[in-house]
């Protein structure tokens, strides 16, 4: 069951009708039954799996909780991450045995998986490790209840594809007794508006022309695949962040507060403050369970280096075993290297220009620069296999050759129509003049601070949009296959 689909709008507003109809005592059975029912249509064999994994960790953390130690805290950790290691990369590694094998000439005949990896695994495995390390170093009380806990890790607007709420925090507003408020409802409401409408109008059409080149880009070269690289960006910028407006809006709606994932990242000056911004709930707890106690910046720059590319390379095998993925997350594990290093010499550099680094010109010229670098890795993340991402790469800039004539020929191989790149127009100048404005506060409240006309007129903006251009349930969310 998509977000964006009929049958999830009726789910929902029988759950909403629900949850604030009932007795407060009677809200979190109803929510955990939602997220049963809606986990149950990807499989049943995976809301069983999602249920006894989650009994395992409140067992273990009841365990871990009477006496902290590291072995313990190692087992348990380990038991979390078989699930997600025998679904997620068990088939990879046997791939990478049949290659060095046949390299080798040695006989070997693996035997695969047939199961494809359950929805959102890697999310709420994650959120799983994050409550047994919480237990560990004291930051979290072991729950003693264990609906509470296994509906943290299951809640149905995260449990696919995030933002990660993590345990210490979604658990205390799942335990608290709140009234229905009309204007958090509203603004809930207005927000996964704006997400549906990010996903369905501008999402679901850029992927019309993205993914049949990236699976096979080799019709293709020069501006045309520079158009679609960026075409990318947009593209999973609006599903990614689309999705999760819709989670946080929806959870608004009943009263939860999700994690905050987007905040403008492609306005960032560098790469650094992009993770800042982008995917934040991720960037987070990489920071805290892999960044940090491999020692974070408290050590030698050599080591400080090392800490920044390793926590990059996990990043980029959470979102994929495979080569393309891997690159991704060293590429960007590099560029914060690269950034750590030359910080000083860019300081002098910056001080002798005629621009100033804070002023308008320099920040537009650092956030061009900076996304210029996040589209090189979007090339390795939209990829299916390494052929075709060196394809693109080298084929960028073939035979180019200034002028209007060249941009012509490269927006007609792509079947773009006059009509179609006005109304992208419109549409990207709409999505990032938005972004720009809400950069500070984020959409909702930048939304609830300007006056109810407006507020009313942006809406009907949006539904309108939805009418004339969107797709209700044409397409999956791009993140629901991590």
């Amino acid at each position: 069951m998509q977000f964006n689909s009929f049958a999830f709008f009726g789910f929902f507003a029988a759950v909403f009708a629900l949850y604030w109809a009932l007795p407060a005592r009677r809200r979190m059975p109803v929510l955990a039954l939602a997220s049963a029912a809606f986990y149950a249509a990807f499989g049943p064999v995976y809301l069983a799996l999602l249920a006894g994994l989650s009994a395992a960790v409140w067992a273990m953390g009841l365990w871990l909780g009477r006496r902290a130690t590291r072995r313990r805290l190692a087992l348990a950790l380990c038991i979390c991450l078989v699930p997600l290691a025998l679904f997620k990369y068990c088939n990879a590694m046997l791939d990478v045995l049949t290659g060095l094998s046949g390299a080798l000439r040695a006989a070997f005949a693996p035997l695969y998986l047939p199961w494809a990896a359950p929805a959102g695994i890697s999310y709420y495995t994650f959120q799983m490790v994050s409550y047994l390390v919480d237990i560990y170093r004291g930051r979290l009380q072991p729950a003693r209840r264990f609906l509470p806990l296994a509906l943290s890790f299951g809640l149905f607007l995260q449990v696919t594809a995030g933002p990660l709420t993590r345990p210490r925090d979604l658990l205390p507003a799942l335990q608290k007794e709140r009234a229905f408020n009309c204007r958090a409802a509203l603004s809930g409401a207005q927000l996964a508006l704006w997400g549906l409408c990010k996903k369905v109008v501008m999402a679901d059409t850029l992927n019309y022309y993205t993914a049949a080149v990236f699976a096979d880009p080799q019709k293709l070269h020069g501006f045309s695949l520079v158009i679609v690289v960026l075409f990318y960006a947009v593209q999973i910028y609006a599903d990614f962040s689309g999705y999760t407006d819709m989670a946080r809006g929806l959870g608004a709606m009943l009263g939860l507060e999700l994690a905050e994932n987007f905040r403008a990242p492609y306005f960032a000056p560098s790469i650094k403050e992009f993770w800042n911004r982008w995917h934040i709930s991720l960037s987070g707890w990489l920071k805290e369970y892999v960044y940090i106690p491999l020692g974070g910046s408290r050590v030698g720059k050599a080591r400080h280096c090392f800490n920044l590319f390793a926590t990059f390379v996990v990043s980029g095998l959470w979102h994929g075993a495979n080569a393309p993925m891997l690159a991704w997350g060293a590429l960007h594990g590099a560029y914060m290297v690269a950034g750590t290093l030359t910080a000083g010499v860019r300081s002098r550099l910056w001080a002798v220009l005629p621009l100033r680094r804070e002023g308008p010109a320099g920040r537009v010229f650092s956030a061009g620069v900076t996304f210029c670098l996040v589209c090189l890795g979007w090339i390795f993340f939209a990829s299916p296999n390494w052929a075709n991402a060196v394809y693109i790469l080298t084929h960028l800039f073939y035979d180019f050759v200034p002028g209007v004539n060249y941009l012509k020929e490269s927006v007609v191989l792509l079947g773009l129509t006059v009509p179609a790149c006005v109304r992208f127009a419109v549409q990207f100048a709409a999505l990032f003049a938005v972004e720009l404005a809400a950069a500070r506060t984020g959409y909702a409240v930048w939304l609830a601070a300007r006056r109810p006309w407006f507020q009313a007129a942006l809406s009907y903006v949006w539904a309108a949009a939805l009418v004339l251009w969107g797709n209700i349930g044409g397409g999956s969310f791009m993140y629901f296959r991590f």
